[in-house]
């Protein structure tokens, strides 16, 4: 009796060193699946496409970099132009290196410009250095998307 435990417990611990020595797939996830109505894009539908995603990165900004400005009146001969083949709406604001604001000009979409606008502060008759910051939004969202800025001169005359 001993001797059949003892082949039963030999024949237990091969059978147990088998399974753990075996290799097991172990197969989970989502997987792709099969192909049913996709069929791929022609040359020119990959070309339009490109294209599409490249104007929607696209911006261009334009500003006239030395604003001339009168001290009394503080209209100034400024020009800020959002390019009709830009792809965001803008809105753009003048501050001087102190960190003083001196002109907000609101939503400016793909077309429009900006002329002569006055300035928000009057400022004394000089020379100022600042920065112009253009502030680009998402068209459908009005969220801010991102923002780009170049320096700019003013000059303050009577």
């Amino acid at each position: 009796m001993a001797f059949m435990i003892a082949g039963g417990l030999t024949l237990v611990y091969l059978n147990s060193q088998e399974r753990i020595t075996k290799k097991t797939k172990i197969i989970a996830g989502d997987f792709l699946p099969s192909e049913k109505d996709a069929s791929k894009m022609n040359e020119s539908q990959l070309a339009r496409s490109a294209q599409s995603a490249v104007n929607k990165s696209k911006f261009q900004m334009i500003i006239n970099p030395e604003i001339n400005a009168n001290q009394k009146t503080a209209y100034s001969d400024m020009y800020i132009e959002n390019p009709a083949n830009n792809a965001y709406p803008i809105a753009v604001t003048i501050n001087l290196d102190s960190g003083m604001t001196i002109y907000s000009s609101g939503a400016i979409k793909p077309g429009y410009e900006v002329k002569n606008a006055k300035l928000d502060k009057v400022l004394k008759v000089g020379h100022y250095t600042g920065k112009a910051n253009f502030k680009l939004y998402n068209a459908k969202t009005s969220k801010a998307q991102g923002q780009v800025s170049t320096a700019v001169k003013i000059v303050v005359q009577d």
